[in-house]
């Protein structure tokens, strides 16, 4: 028992465990397919915290690279196998999520995304960048796929996207089925579309000249033919 490791404290350390010069600690372990993995702390009691986790995934079948995998790698992987989509729906997804997710929940670690953070994630674009419940939702609809995605292939647990848009479709519902006019938002993201879509890049100056003059269709038409 003598000869077993001890930090500066003189606590014995765990197989796996080490103090480093700096003082902080390190966990090494190996997953299923022999990888090495390491997880760095401050603490010991903060490092077994972690250990712990480690071991619970281990037990669950939840791959160790979900700790450094972020959401936008798992939409790399989703976006890669993805089929069943029209050309122009895919393109559409990837242009919201492109948009709206990849510089801000994006970013985030995989494993760390709770369903608070999409919800809140929800909520801001909803507050803050006045998008439409519905444009949310589409969004949500590519956000779900990913996330089902991953606990498929075995980087999560449960979807923390399931019921997260529940609360803003009740306040949309409850809420008197008006028409508005597009909002300065929305109206740039339907003319960057058009723009950047070689399909459609015809309708832009079409659209550009409606959203600011406020002609109709029949209008249009009517410049068209002269």
């Amino acid at each position: 028992m003598s000869n077993r490791r001890k930090d500066s404290k003189g606590r014995v350390l765990k197989s796996g465990e080490t103090q480093r010069s700096d003082g902080t600690y390190m966990y090494r372990y190996s997953d299923s397919t022999g990888k090495r993995h390491y997880i760095y702390s401050s603490t010991l009691e903060e490092l077994r915290v972690k250990e712990e986790e480690v071991q619970r995934d281990k037990l669950d079948g939840v791959k160790s690279e979900s700790r450094t995998m972020t959401l936008n790698d798992m939409f790399d992987k989703w976006s890669e196998i993805k089929r069943g989509l029209k050309d122009n729906t895919f393109r559409n997804y990837d242009y919201m999520y492109k948009t709206f997710v990849e510089g801000d929940l994006g970013k985030m670690r995989l494993s760390l995304i709770k369903h608070s953070d999409v919800r809140r994630f929800y909520n801001t674009l909803y507050e803050n960048k006045n998008l439409k419940v519905s444009t949310i939702d589409n969004i949500h609809t590519v956000l779900h796929q990913i996330f089902e995605l991953a606990v498929q292939d075995c980087y999560l647990r449960v979807n923390p996207s399931d019921n997260a848009l529940k609360e803003l479709k009740l306040i949309h519902k409850s809420k008197p089925d008006t028409h508005g006019a597009l909002t300065i938002d929305e109206q740039k993201l339907l003319f960057d579309y058009l723009k950047n879509n070689r399909q459609y890049q015809h309708w832009y100056p079409i659209f550009f000249v409606m959203a600011n003059t406020g002609m109709r269709v029949g209008e249009m038409e009517c410049v068209s033919v002269k």
